[in-house]
């Protein structure tokens, strides 16, 4: 009896510990441009006049001579990032949580320490791309609550847009050991009239290193012979 009891209590000190381990590469299945398969709550008037401005690279509205900002090697923001179909590694250390991005080798720091958000952010504009980052653990699920952007970015591939208002809460568990179920919700007033939901899938790639990328703004002949070709609208 003592021996099964010890046996128990080692296995659920594991699983709790195998829940809480996101260390490894990930990539993202099943990419389509944006983090949610629901359409986005009904637009202000100050968000439809965002979108309706954009031209992205892909989708129904995909343009030739798209402004997407990650075309001009502006950083993506949260959860653009997330949707781009290259992988990220989490690194857990001691207070922090981090976030190894191999497009543009983008770094995301999840404070884990207790800490709060600065009430100075907006004044500071000291994460104004990938935003200001906390979290913490409700039993199996990590919690991540980002504020602090500034409106430059757009929420996904397709154009959708945000303001500084901008409010992130991601909840990421696994659904099995290599696989990770990365809910998302956006809260931004100014732009949408209520939460945004959704959900994405990365598989656990084991072997694998963050590659280099680097993102170049070029507009030499060649490349806009090729981008005529490769985002021609289908």
């Amino acid at each position: 009896m003592r021996i099964a009891l010890l046996l128990a209590a080692h296995l659920a000190i594991a699983t709790t510990v195998s829940a809480q381990e996101l260390s490894g590469v990930w990539l993202l299945q099943d990419p389509n441009g944006t983090f949610s398969k629901a359409l986005p709550p009904p637009m202000t008037a100050w968000g439809m006049e965002r979108f309706k401005a954009n031209r992205p690279t892909i989708g129904a509205s995909a343009a030739l001579d798209a402004n997407d900002p990650t075309v001009d090697c502006v950083p993506p923001g949260v959860p653009y990032i997330l949707v781009i179909p290259t992988p990220f590694e989490f690194v857990q250390r001691q207070g922090q949580v981090v976030q190894l991005f191999e497009y543009s080798h983008f770094v995301r720091r999840i404070h884990t320490d207790g800490r709060t958000h600065p009430s100075t952010l907006q004044d500071t504009g000291s994460h104004e791309w990938l935003g200001h980052s906390i979290g913490w653990w409700e039993g199996k699920t990590f919690v991540i609550d980002t504020i602090g952007f500034n409106d430059q970015t757009w929420l996904d591939r397709l154009g959708r847009p945000h303001s500084d208002a901008l409010h992130v809460v991601e909840r990421v568990r696994h659904a099995d050991a290599d696989t990770l179920e990365y809910d998302i919700i956006i809260h931004d007033p100014k732009v949408y009239t209520a939460p945004w939901q959704g959900r994405l899938i990365f598989k656990r790639r084991p072997g694998w290193e963050i590659g280099e990328h680097t993102c170049v703004a070029r507009e030499d002949a060649n490349y806009l012979e090729f981008k005529s070709r490769a985002w021609q609208p289908k």
